[in-house]
C-alpha cells in the first residue's frame, strides 16, 4: 500500500512541474471569452400602478461571449486588458395586482466595453494567481412588454441605458503551451441601471443595478 502515497506525490510533482516558465514578459495577447454568470436586479422601483406589485423574477442565470486584447507588463507584475462582450437575455418579470391586473416583462441584454487592471503573482510554475479591478461602459437593451390580464392586450416599449460598468476580478492563469495560456476567474461586476419600460397608461418598471457574479474562461493567445 506504500506505492498510493508515491504515485499521489509523483502526481503533485508533475502537475506543478513548470513547464513553460514565467521567461517571457512584456508581450502583448489577445484572447476569447466565455461569461456564465448568476445575476440579479437590485432596487427594482415602479411607479403608477394601481394595487399591490411582485416583482416575479429579478435574479436570473445569464451567458455571454466577449473578446480581449492585453499586454502584460515587464517592469511590474501588471496586465492591462480591453474586453468587449456581450451579454444575453436577463428575464424581468413583475405584476400589478390591479385592478386591472397587468404584467410585464422584461429581456434584457447587455454589451460592454471593460478595461481590467490585473495585479498578478509571478513565480517559477506556469500557473499565476492574480486580482483586479474593472471599468468601463454597459449598455443594458430591455425589450418590455405590458399585458393586460382581463383583455390579453399587449404593448411594448424596447429601450436601452448607457451606465458606467465597474468591479472586482481574482483569478489564475495557466501557461499550457508556449504561446497559449487558459484563465479562469470570478468576477463581480456591477452594470448599472435597467429600464424595464414607460407605458401609456403613465406605469413604469426601473432596476437601479443590474449585478452579475461571473465565472470567467478565456484563451489567449501571446505574442
Amino acid at each position: 500500500m506504500k506505492i498510493l502515497p508515491a504515485l499521489a506525490l509523483a502526481v503533485v510533482l508533475i502537475a506543478t512541474k513548470p513547464v513553460y516558465a514565467q521567461d517571457s514578459l512584456g508581450e502583448a495577447y489577445v484572447g476569447v471569452r466565455a461569461i456564465g454568470s448568476v445575476a440579479s436586479l437590485d432596487d427594482v422601483d415602479t411607479s403608477g400602478f394601481t394595487g399591490s406589485r411582485d416583482i416575479e423574477n429579478d435574479s436570473d442565470e445569464t451567458a455571454g461571449i466577449g473578446v480581449i486584447a492585453g499586454f502584460r507588463w515587464a517592469d511590474i507584475p501588471l496586465r492591462t486588458e480591453v474586453e468587449a462582450s456581450y451579454r444575453f437575455r436577463f428575464d424581468l418579470d413583475a405584476r400589478d395586482n390591479g385592478p386591472p391586473a397587468v404584467t410585464y416583462e422584461s429581456n434584457v441584454d447587455s454589451i460592454n466595453v471593460l478595461f481590467n487592471a490585473i495585479l498578478e503573482w509571478r513565480n517559477d510554475s506556469d500557473f499565476t494567481p492574480f486580482i483586479g479591478g474593472t471599468i468601463g461602459w454597459a449598455r443594458n437593451m430591455a425589450e418590455n412588454t405590458r399585458i393586460n390580464v382581463p383583455t390579453q392586450t399587449s404593448t411594448t416599449d424596447d429601450t436601452d441605458t448607457d451606465n458606467l460598468a465597474y468591479g472586482g476580478i481574482a483569478g489564475v492563469d495557466w501557461r499550457f503551451a508556449e504561446s497559449w495560456s487558459a484563465e479562469l476567474a470570478y468576477r463581480y461586476i456591477d452594470l448599472g441601471k435597467v429600464d424595464g419600460g414607460s407605458f401609456a397608461a403613465g406605469d413604469s418598471i426601473e432596476a437601479d443595478h443590474y449585478v452579475s457574479h461571473d465565472l470567467l474562461l478565456s484563451f489567449s493567445y501571446r505574442f
